[in-house]
């Protein structure tokens, strides 16, 4: 076998294990939105309940994010500084087990209180 062929095989090889990690990186992908899935399936008794758990701040900031309002806006509504919405947001999302706005606002935007 020559120097072309060995070098042939070598990127076949290449492309083969850029294929399988593309794979395990798909399959790794399915797998955490499946347990993403699990940890918000509850139901809307226990979203009330979580919702009622917030302080009456993050309560007020949390409808202000539910209805669309960004932190900056929401800051301006509560005048307040846009570092406290922050943490306030920050807080919501612990207590109501989610991790962006977008998963807050798909996961409680159909509870009425």
């Amino acid at each position: 076998m020559g120097w072309f062929d060995i070098i042939k095989n070598i990127r076949k090889k290449k492309d083969t294990n850029k294929l399988e990690i593309k794979e395990t990186a798909a399959d790794d992908l399915n797998k955490a939105a499946l347990d993403l899935t699990k940890k918000l399936s509850f139901s809307d008794e226990e979203k009330k309940e979580r919702i009622a758990g917030l302080t009456l701040r993050e309560r007020d900031t949390y409808f202000l994010l539910i209805n669309g309002f960004t932190l900056k806006e929401a800051a301006e509504q509560l005048g307040i500084k846009y570092s406290t919405v922050n943490t306030y947001a920050t807080r919501i999302y612990k207590k109501l087990n989610v991790n962006t706005r977008s998963e807050l606002i798909i996961n409680y935007r159909n509870i009425q209180i």
